[in-house]
Order: structure tokens, then C-alpha cells, then sequence
């Protein structure tokens, strides 16, 4: 999402204002989305960089307000989020536990070097606490050193992550799956905010998959710089319990 972004750009125009804007049409059209195919559940993942944060000086350009307000604007309108659409369907929300734009950087560290330095470990419990009176949102926080987190939907054993660790994308999924000492169903990450769907390697019934969602926040002056960019979008995928 990079809330808190403010920049014009090439195809693209993005402001807390249109954060928000683009929050209230994304609860309309899941609404119609539940009605239409009559759910009874949604599973919801966060994948990271809820923040533009300060990674550069350049972030400062573009910074609409401060981190620390931000890291509390937008974890209310998440929240918010989830309430209005817990009207209409149960709902587990996963949130990834780390992200690039989201780490503090503290005393000059580089890159990961203090991973656990992450304001998503804040935005993460602040969502479940202000969630925690309704029964119908289910808020999933990832264990404690993890830096993604397991969503068991119908037997399949699927991860999410953020992203910004991963070297080589078509080797992620087994990659991660050695580490764990456990095969994964679908691997679903951010950072690389275009879409992509990837084929890892061939299952009983199905593949095991790469799915990369595109982002919230869409082309920025940083994409057109490289000339590349795709448009924000929020991807919903399906899964019943054969494919």
C-alpha cells in the first residue's frame, strides 16, 4: 500500500486521500464479489510495505506526513476494512511479519540488518487489537522469528512473505520448502508489485505455485524511472479442495 506516499507521476497519481478512496471502492466491490459467489469466508493476506516508510532521503520527498502517524492511519483503515466487510462473511487476516519499507533502519543499519526492527510487527498487533471484539475477524500474526506466515486453506499448505529476501524468484518455492524441511503448496509474496504467476513444479492434482500479487500503490516516479509499471490492483484468488 506505501501509505503515506504522495507523488504524481507518469500514469499515476497516489495521496493518503486516494489511499482511502481506493480502500472504500476496494470494500464496495468485495461486497459484491461475497454476494455473488455467495461466501461464507474470505481469507485475507497483508504482504508487507503498508508504509512508504524512510529507506532514502529520497522517501522524504514523497512523505506526505510521519512515519509514526502513518504507521496509526493506516492500521485503522485496515481495521476498518475488515469490520465493514465482517458484516457480510468471516474473515481470516494474515499479516506478513516483515517488509523493506517498512524497516526502521536504526543507527545507520543496512538492509536487513536489523530484521526484527519492522514497524509490520506493530501495525500487525494493533490491527488484532482493534479487531478484537468482533468474532467474525480472525487475525493471524506470524511466529515469533518467522518471517512469513503459514495459511492453511483446505489442506494446502500455503506461505506468505513480503519478498524483499528472496534472490531468485523461480527457485523460491523449493527454496523455502528445503529450509522448512516441508513441501509448499503456493508460495504468495509482494515487493515486486507487478502481477505474476509462476509454476514451480507439478502436484497430484495441481501445481505448486509462485503467485506474486500486483500492488495497491501502482507505478510511482521510482517504476518510470526504470520504465516499468503496472496499474494498482488487488488480486483475489480461488482454491476448492482438489485444484
Amino acid at each position: 500500500i506505501h501509505y503515506g506516499a504522495k507523488f504524481k507521476s507518469e500514469n499515476n497519481e497516489y495521496s493518503k486521500e486516494i489511499t482511502k478512496g481506493r480502500l472504500e471502492s476496494l470494500s464496495y466491490s468485495l461486497v459484491d464479489f461475497i454476494t455473488e459467489k455467495h461466501l461464507s469466508k474470505l481469507h485475507i493476506a497483508s504482504l508487507g510495505d503498508l508504509l512508504q516508510g524512510i529507506l532514502r532521503i529520497n522517501d522524504l520527498r514523497i512523505n506526505d506526513s510521519t512515519v509514526v502517524k502513518s504507521t496509526v492511519e493506516i492500521s485503522r483503515l485496515i481495521a476498518i476494512l475488515l469490520n465493514q466487510l465482517s458484516q457480510y462473511v468471516e474473515i481470516d487476516y494474515y499479516h506478513v511479519p516483515q517488509a523493506n519499507h517498512t524497516q526502521t533502519r536504526n543507527l545507520g543499519s543496512k538492509a536487513n540488518e536489523l530484521m526484527d526492527e519492522d514497524l509490520e510487527y506493530l501495525i500487525g498487533n494493533y490491527i488484532k487489537d482493534l479487531c478484537r471484539d468482533n468474532e467474525r475477524i480472525h487475525v493471524h500474526l506470524a511466529e515469533e522469528g518467522k518471517g512469513y506466515i503459514d495459511i492453511p486453506i483446505l489442506g494446502l499448505d500455503i506461505v506468505a512473505l513480503h519478498g524483499h529476501q528472496i534472490k531468485n524468484i523461480e527457485t523460491s518455492l523449493k527454496d523455502l520448502s528445503m529450509l522448512r524441511r516441508s513441501f509448499i503448496d503456493v508460495l504468495l509474496m509482494g515487493h515486486y508489485h507487478s502481477g505474476r504467476e509462476l509454476t514451480s513444479n507439478e502436484g497430484c492434482c495441481s501445481d505448486a505455485e509462485i503467485l506474486i500479487a500486483p500492488s495497491f500503490v501502482g507505478s510511482d516516479p521510482y517504476s518510470d524511472s526504470l520504465m516499468k509499471g503496472s496499474k494498482a490492483a488487488v488480486k483475489i484468488y480461488g482454491f476448492n479442495e482438489i485444484y
